[in-house]
């Protein structure tokens, strides 16, 4: 990604100019290198579990080869003084991010709210039937994460039904993972008996562009093919024998509320990720939909319990 590679040059200029020589780079990079030995032999021995090796065997590749990088290590730690600590730093800065990343990540998984789809069946087939009002497209698409095939976040429902009713063919709610093999590219599907909400699970491997709308457009073709969804013809449009309509997708960005009630540290936790997703992709251009029709809602991230005070009215 063109950020990722911005901040790695602008980080490898800054060790150059700070550094000025190869001499006083040696003890850095001396550091780092045994470090770097010494995870992949933890790395190396945690594959080996996952890949049903016994524990003896495992055991013994990781003392053996554990044993020479840590006598390395102590070897390099004498040169901490010398420009070793720039890679400390630089690890710490890295392992910061992710723990963040990671520890606010389970927070926020922790405290939300799910709620069933199928308990809002009957209130989005009259919100379908609505003539009164005006459709907001023909496939309305949301992001989730749960990955449950029956629940969502409450905040979705709320978006459709509270903020501001919107009138859909389809309500589609899709759910992404990124598995570990490479090229995974499969989907399962529930539409609760209805032919107007779909829960789509998308499987796609990691090196898959994770491009949702050329996707979405497969699913739907197929679907409709299958007869789970009606055919969404389309009065004016450039390509004959069309039968899918539009797409639209709602972004939710979030936002700590004031409201919410966490402890300190993990409020800091929160507002530091929150922070950093600042200069991250943003969801439209990672799930390529720059082209497509997009709407951000910013919805408060209320975490916690929260006290709510009562006011009392006074008469003059």
């Amino acid at each position: 990604m063109p950020a990722i590679n911005r901040i790695l040059w602008i980080a490898c200029i800054a060790i150059v100019l700070y550094f000025r020589s190869s001499d006083n780079m040696e003890a850095a990079y001396g550091l780092s290198i045994t470090v770097t030995m010494l995870m992949t032999s933890i790395l190396l021995f945690n594959y080996l579990l996952k890949r049903k090796t016994p524990l003896p065997i495992a055991l013994i590749i990781l003392v053996f080869f554990g044993s020479l990088e840590f006598s390395f290590l102590i070897s390099s730690a004498v040169k901490f003084e010398k420009g070793g600590f720039v890679s400390v730093l630089i690890a710490l800065c890295i392992l910061s991010i992710m723990y963040i990343w990671i520890k606010g990540h389970y927070i926020k998984m922790s405290l939300l709210d799910y709620i069933p789809i199928e308990n809002y069946k009957n209130q989005l087939k009259e919100l379908k039937n609505d003539v009164d009002r005006p459709k907001y497209a023909t496939n309305l698409v949301y992001l989730t994460s749960s990955e449950k095939s029956k629940r969502i976040e409450r905040k979705i429902m709320y978006s459709i039904l509270d903020k501001r009713p919107k009138r859909a063919d389809v309500y589609w709610f899709v759910n992404v993972i990124v598995t570990d093999e490479p090229y995974t590219a499969e989907y399962t599907v529930n539409t609760f008996g209805t032919d107007y909400m779909v829960k789509v699970q998308l499987k796609l491997g990691f090196r898959v562009n994770q491009k949702l709308n050329v996707f979405l457009r497969q699913i739907v073709c197929e679907l409709i093919n299958n007869g789970d969804i009606k055919v969404q013809n389309r009065k004016y449009t450039t390509l004959p024998n069309r039968n899918v309509g539009d797409f639209r997708f709602i972004l939710i960005n979030e936002c700590l509320s004031s409201e919410s009630k966490l402890k300190s540290w993990n409020s800091m936790i929160i507002r530091s990720k929150l922070f950093i997703k600042k200069f991250t992709v943003s969801p439209a251009k990672w799930f390529g939909l720059e082209s497509s029709e997009i709407e951000v809602e910013n919805v408060p991230l209320i975490l916690g319990s929260t006290e709510h005070t009562t006011l009392k009215r006074v008469y003059k």
